[in-house]
Formats: C-alpha cells, sequence, structure tokens
C-alpha cells in the first residue's frame, strides 16, 4: 500500500502571497468559512458582477463587413 501524500492546500499553493492574504482577508470580513466558499463567492462577482449579469451570446454575429449604403 503507497504512503498518502501529505495535505496540501491548493489555493495556497496556486496564488502568490499578497494575493492569499487578501483572499483571507476578504474571508474573514465577510465571515465565510472556507477559502474555497470565498473564493467561490470572488469569482461570481467578477463574472457576474454586482447586477448579476453576463454579455449576451454573441455566437449568432458575424465576423463579415456589414451591408452598409443604398441599395442597387
Amino acid at each position: 500500500m503507497s504512503k498518502r501524500a501529505p495535505f496540501r492546500n491548493e489555493v495556497k499553493s496556486r496564488f502568490d502571497d499578497p494575493t492569499y492574504e487578501a483572499l483571507l482577508k476578504y474571508q474573514a470580513i465577510h465571515g465565510i468559512e472556507s477559502t474555497s466558499a470565498a473564493l467561490a463567492r470572488i469569482t461570481r462577482m467578477a463574472l457576474l458582477g454586482v447586477i448579476g449579469m453576463l454579455p449576451a451570446e454573441i455566437s449568432g454575429v458575424s465576423a463579415d463587413a456589414s451591408q452598409g449604403g443604398p441599395r442597387q
């Protein structure tokens, strides 16, 4: 049976020190229990904003030039 790897804080290992400290401060200010929950809240706010809207899908938009001017 192989030996299990020691616990590693994945968030702390991926962030630089100032960013991780800011995350911990945000977590403490808002009373969030875990760093992953704090990170989820920050990510949601960054992606959805305060209002909670992302730009509309642009999959139907063409990159071709518009057909401006009078018709002939």
